[in-house]
């Protein structure tokens, strides 16, 4: 599938503060109204969109679209370890789920379980997508997630907005190691787009 990177900074490169899992203050909020709205309109326009068993278990988020009409994304997960409540919104069965894990559990509904040995690799994740007919993938987080997709090589496009606050400590944002292909001003909030240059050069 084609892999779109998404994630919100502060200006001196923080990607949230260090918070305990069921952190009951909820997520910090980077980036502003504007650019929140943007990202629902992206999520109209990917087939499905995968976020880590940190991210949920940190902002339990829905992944739907709610700031834009159109499509729900089939929403994805990685949870190795069996992590995850049953509680999680994601598994209110609103939406297509499909949950990659290396623990027995069982889900009814929209859930779909695919069970994985737990040292499964991304390019695994991919190949089984892909055979489910999932074209694109929008990844919203976290930290770690992002990292997985940066080292393998597995993505093409990444988007990043950039605010002015400051937190000062807290989680690391990934790194891109290239000159944006493209900067925009979105509100408040620099976004810069980058497209994975090394996928490019092997012709695919």
């Amino acid at each position: 599938p084609y892999v779109l990177l998404k994630w919100a900074q502060t200006s001196d490169g923080f990607i949230d503060l260090e918070r305990e899992p069921g952190d009951q203050e909820g997520p910090r909020w980077i980036s502003d109204e504007v650019s929140r709205t943007l990202v629902h309109k992206w999520r109209s326009e990917e087939s499905a969109i995968m976020v880590g068993t940190n991210t949920v278990l940190s902002d339990n988020p829905r992944l739907t679209v709610r700031r834009w009409s159109g499509e729900n994304p089939v929403r994805i997960t990685l949870d190795r370890k069996g992590r995850l409540p049953d509680s999680a919104h994601i598994f209110d069965s609103t939406q297509d789920t499909i949950v990659f894990t290396g623990a027995q559990r069982n889900y009814s509904g929209k859930i779909q379980l695919v069970h994985a040995d737990p040292s499964y690799e991304m390019v695994d994740v991919m190949e089984e997508l892909f055979d489910r007919q999932i074209v694109s993938v929008f990844v919203e987080g976290g930290a770690q997630l992002h990292r997985s997709f940066l080292d393998s090589g597995l993505w093409d496009e990444a988007r990043v907005f950039t605010a002015r606050m400051r937190f000062s400590q807290g989680v690391r944002a990934p790194e891109i190691q290239e000159d944006p292909d493209e900067t925009l001003e979105i509100g408040e909030t620099r976004l810069d787009i980058y497209r994975n240059r090394l996928y490019d050069l092997h012709g695919s």
